[in-house]
């Protein structure tokens, strides 16, 4: 039996509930069961009973994810998809999505992650690093040599820089290493490490996208570089009539009036859901359907 590809995301609290159900109900209206969709519910949270009725309505696979807050030196609630990324799951190419992604167009994961790689889009700007020797200190800590290759960034002048990925799409396969552990456990392994243990400043938000890189080294891993399709900021964007996304990571609501592709989303919702699951929703969630706070995920 040919192994199935896992899309999963993390639904905690009302925020991130609202944007994951919105996330699984595009997923579910652009690729009908082409994969499974899972939903971690971090900790000892639970989502009401309306939203989990939603999630099943929508084929959903919702489990509890076992996090570990103390792992990290300071609060980090980002930290929560690299404990989603290192949890058990069945066989085949697995692909997290921040909550505050849509898919607006067919998704195809064939071939996207042969075993070894890892499949993300660049960061869009250098948010951390550059002008100064962070990298150089984190790759040091680790005995590595600097990385020689580049990526291209993929927002305002599309730099060339070191490999700096946006840890909003990471798909990788699902196998175990000869040293039986996943990428999402060796990722997390590699975070903990500098978290813990490298001096160097402003590891917050950034302590996710830090290590994605560090991990690749350390351990041998390729990455395959996405095009922005995969993974398409809008904040701050004006808006690209000729732009093609598939999905699109879109931050907050509030960056969406000017991206039909989003509201159109939203109104699909509800019609997949129907009106009895969106009149159960509603009251729970008021406007957190339309906005974000600064710390989700």
């Amino acid at each position: 039996m040919t192994p199935r590809t896992t899309v999963f995301f993390i639904a905690e609290g009302p925020h991130l509930t609202a944007q994951a159900t919105l996330l699984a109900a595009s997923l579910r209206f652009h690729n009908g069961h082409a994969f499974d969709i899972l939903a971690y519910v971090p900790g000892t949270d639970a989502i009401s009973a309306p939203a989990r009725a939603a999630f099943d309505h929508l084929s959903v696979t919702v489990e509890p994810l076992k996090t570990n807050p103390g792992l990290w030196k300071l609060p980090y609630p980002h930290g929560n998809k690299i404990f989603a990324c290192a949890a058990p799951r069945a066989p085949g190419t697995h692909v997290f999505l921040d909550s505050d992604m849509v898919c607006v167009a067919p998704l195809d994961f064939t071939d996207i992650a042969p075993p070894g790689t890892v499949a993300m889009v660049p960061e869009g700007t250098p948010t951390w690093g550059k002008g100064n020797d962070r990298w150089n200190r984190v790759y040091a800590h680790f005995n590595l040599a600097m990385p020689t290759d580049r990526v291209h960034l993929v927002r305002r002048r599309r730099i060339e820089y070191l490999p700096y990925f946006n840890a909003g799409m990471v798909a990788f396969d699902g196998a175990t290493g000869a040293n039986g552990r996943g990428f999402g456990q060796l990722w997390l392994d590699t975070a903990h490490e500098i978290d813990q243990q490298v001096s160097v400043a402003r590891k917050r938000p950034w302590l996710d996208q830090i290590a994605l890189p560090v991990t690749l080294k350390r351990y041998g891993l390729g990455y395959n570089v996405l095009p922005d399709a995969w993974n398409f900021s809008i904040s701050e964007r004006p808006y690209e009539p000729d732009a093609r996304p598939r999905l699109i990571h879109y931050h907050s609501f509030r960056y969406s009036t000017l991206w039909p592709q989003v509201r159109t989303e939203i109104a699909r919702m509800a019609d997949t859901l129907g009106p009895a699951h969106m009149a159960a929703l509603t009251p729970i969630y008021g406007d957190h359907w339309f906005r974000q706070p600064e710390d989700a995920v």
